[in-house]
């Protein structure tokens, strides 16, 4: 039977859902293009070696804005494919594999594309920096996703590891909230979210 909790978060997604839709496409980029420069001005970004990073679609905030500047920096970029029992695997990937035209050859999860099975994942190995996607988050750092638990289990297991990333969330500031998400034990806060208007370092209550 569904929580009550996990009611709350569904009612969630359909409201933040419709209003992410409701955005224009001039409004959607042009405040993506300045969440990617607060980003690149970042001490977390420049320092980082290597950069996992979802792959934006529809109205999500575009993030391949920063992998090609990665690449252009000389990072190692890491992009997410999902697999059984909520486990989401970093996999490194090349610029020429990645720009190809539309991910021509690589399959789909959730509407998403995904790295074929012939390019090996990073297994425990971190990268310095991750980039997680959000539908919405709190003022405390907590991410409300799609509900599959991917990147809460995902960065707990980073956080467990000796050298332990950055997480940061890249989202418009009309969708971090001042009131508090429903929250469930396995969710897990982002360490710093960027917006349009800067970065917000996560309160420490709440």
């Amino acid at each position: 039977m569904e929580s009550g909790i996990a009611k709350e978060k569904q009612t969630l997604r359909e409201k933040y859902l419709e209003a992410r839709e409701r955005l224009s496409e001039a409004e959607a980029r042009g405040s993506d293009a300045l969440i990617a420069s607060f980003v690149f001005d970042a001490d977390f970004y420049r320092e980082s070696r290597s950069v996992f990073v979802y792959i934006g679609v529809g109205r999500e905030v575009d993030t391949l804005p920063i992998v090609s500047r990665a690449f252009a920096d000389g990072k190692s970029v890491l992009v997410p494919r999902t697999g059984k029992d909520r486990v989401l695997e970093a996999v490194p990937v090349g610029e020429e594999e990645f720009l190809e035209p539309e991910f021509a050859g690589w399959p789909r999860a959730f509407g998403i594309p995904e790295p074929p099975e012939t390019l090996k994942g990073a297994q425990d190995q971190c990268p310095d920096l991750v980039i997680a996607p959000s539908l919405v988050l709190d003022r405390f750092g907590y991410r409300l996703g799609y509900g599959g638990g991917f990147y809460d289990s995902y960065i707990q297991r980073a956080r467990e590891q000796k050298n332990r990333p950055v997480v940061a969330a890249v989202q418009r500031s009309l969708f971090v909230l001042d009131d508090p998400l429903p929250r469930e034990p396995y969710d897990m806060a982002v360490d710093l979210i960027v917006t349009e208007n800067g970065i917000v370092i996560p309160s420490s209550s709440g």
